[in-house]
């Protein structure tokens, strides 16, 4: 399991802690006459009952303590198709519980609940297989080829089978094979790809061109793209510039990006097709329209130097800018290597220079990730601030970072919440939630819990689901406002709606992981819990501890005694 993968987890644990912390907080220890009854019923077949006899057992609530038993119980209600009892069961599984360790058993019983449409169990089954579980990308294909818990799709489904199928699973691999023989477009360029890179099939370009044509003469646009780029590069087949633009042609005219920009290049190029700049740049600005980077950059430069368009080097910062802020790898190509990337890299410190504040800002970034150029914090650090100082909110945001986190500079959490503050009054979400936290931990300003709940109140207003969570946490302890336990579930449901849930949380969200504040969350979360709760809470601490130092783990729970010791204050 990765870092990031683990976080999703720990974050789903602490939510459902909090959320249920009142319900936790107000259970009775049963009396005899109620374990006899809900016994009774557990033992006629009643699966909610099944589940409470367990939960007791695992708690040790009314009887003896008695894992082994408490697994009985839910593994008879998980078999009746108890929802609750599948995931508690396969999460027992996953870490070794009251079981043996069986990661193949825990991934059954997620199946299971998964296939009854439980999207939080299906978010992590996404995750899990991104990381390169086979077992979980043999589930996804599965759910989407028979529509169990998603909406039937064939073509969502092939990919996920030929994840598992490049890692060797013969089961994937005869599923993708039947799918493209059966004439699914998605399943024939999954097989196609399969041939082209050799993994799980024996490397071969010609019969990856027969899977890809087939699909492309049926219209898929991804395969006629990739037909485009077979011609263009003479992979499989002779090279036939002509038959490249032929093929790039149709997937453009889908809409397929990659084959827009490729079409354009074209034209530019004047290859297979008569030179026309007018007509490279639309197809170009039809592709990074579409968000594209490599596009996005390319028109950058066609403004810059008027190539099918009037230059505009105001028009050119735009679309540079818009590529620099895709952030997170894999776009270092879009600023062409070679002598295009070196002229628009010159431009772009040449603007920066005379003090355009977009261009610093870019900058910025292209130092701070090694994008382009070698990463210099040093460097990164020195165009944040001559952009911050002219007011671009990404830039004071991004030099606040810098300060906390002492990149660049020197560390001084006073600074950074300078920042901070002039990038959440220009109505920054991020910047208004991190200076929430800088209040509520007293982090570079005087501690104040009622100041800390007026930031994050701004930012889960403007839909920061982070600020959201914990304003209702907030709501919740009575810290910074008066306690209101319907505020408090408010801004959880609020957080819980968005579809973002459990991708972001405790990710990279533009700052520092901060492990010492998560590790403080989820010991306050487990005072707040009991029973298999509080055992989960515990154990997904325990997890983010593995990452911390003796030092950041003293330091989390000092925080949490002085937040647990702090009388609730009024707003």
């Amino acid at each position: 399991m990765t870092r990031r993968h683990a976080r999703h987890i720990v974050f789903t644990v602490l939510v459902i802690a909090v959320f249920s912390a009142a319900a936790y907080a107000l259970q009775e220890t049963p009396t005899l006459q109620q374990i006899t009854e809900v016994r009774i019923q557990a033992e006629e077949g009643d699966a909610a009952a099944q589940v409470t006899l367990g939960g007791w057992y695992f708690a040790g609530s009314g009887m003896p303590q008695d894992t082994d038993e408490g697994v009985r119980w839910w593994r008879q209600a998980a078999e009746q198709g108890h929802l609750p009892a599948q995931t508690g069961l396969a999460g027992r599984y996953l870490d070794g519980r009251g079981v043996a360790q069986d990661a193949a058993e825990a991934v059954r019983w997620y199946r299971m609940a998964a296939e009854q449409g439980d999207s939080e169990v299906l978010r992590w089954f996404q995750v899990t297989a991104e990381q390169g579980s086979v077992e979980a990308q043999l589930t996804l294909g599965g759910m989407y080829f028979a529509g169990r818990g998603v909406v039937r799709d064939e073509a969502a489904a092939a990919p996920w089978y030929r994840r598992a199928a490049e890692q060797g699973d013969a089961e994937a691999l005869q599923w993708i094979r039947q799918m493209a023989d059966q004439g699914l477009g998605a399943a024939r360029v999954a097989l196609g790809g399969m041939y082209f890179a050799g993994r799980g099939v024996p490397e071969d370009a010609v019969e990856a061109v027969r899977w890809y044509r087939m699909a492309a003469e049926q219209g898929d646009a991804e395969a006629q793209q990739i037909l485009g780029g077979v011609y263009a590069a003479g992979r499989g087949v002779a090279q036939d510039a002509g038959e490249a633009v032929r093929w790039y042609r149709m997937a453009a005219e889908q809409g397929d990006a990659e084959a827009q920009l490729a079409f354009g290049t074209m034209y530019a190029a004047g290859r297979g097709v008569a030179r026309d700049e007018v007509e490279a740049a639309r197809w170009v600005r039809r592709a990074a329209e579409q968000g594209h980077a490599s596009a996005q950059v390319k028109l950058g430069g066609m403004y810059e130097a008027g190539s099918g368009v009037l230059q505009d080097v105001a028009e050119a910062m735009v679309w540079y800018r818009l590529a620099a802020r895709q952030r997170g790898g894999g776009e270092v190509e879009a600023w062409g290597g070679a002598e295009q990337g070196d002229a628009e890299l010159a431009w772009l410190h040449r603007e920066a220079g005379q003090g355009n504040a977009g261009a610093q800002q870019i900058l910025g970034v292209m130092y701070t990730d090694g994008r382009v150029v070698a990463r210099d914090e040093v460097e990164a650090t020195r165009w944040y601030r001559r952009a911050a100082e002219q007011g671009d909110v990404m830039a004071q945001f991004s030099l606040g970072v810098a300060y906390a986190a002492g990149r660049g500079v020197a560390q001084d959490a006073g600074e950074a919440v300078a920042w901070y503050r002039r990038a959440a009054e220009q109505g920054h979400a991020v910047a208004q939630f991190t200076l929430g936290l800088s209040y509520d931990n007293g982090d570079g300003v005087a501690q104040n819990a009622g100041e800390a709940v007026v930031w994050y109140r701004r930012a889960a207003e403007q839909g920061d689901v982070m600020a959201q969570f914990t304003l209702g946490v907030a709501y919740a302890d009575g810290r910074g406002v008066a306690q209101d336990e319907a505020e408090a579930v408010r801004w959880f449901r609020r957080a819980m709606a968005q579809p973002s849930l459990g991708g972001m949380y405790f990710a990279d969200r533009g700052v520092a992981q901060d492990d010492v504040n998560t590790h403080m969350w989820l010991d306050l979360a487990a005072a707040r819990s009991t029973g298999e709760l509080q055992e989960s809470v515990i154990r997904s601490r325990d997890t983010v501890a593995q990452w911390m130092t003796l030092n950041q783990i003293a330091e989390a729970q000092r925080l949490a005694r002085e937040s647990d010791a702090a009388p609730p204050r009024e707003p």
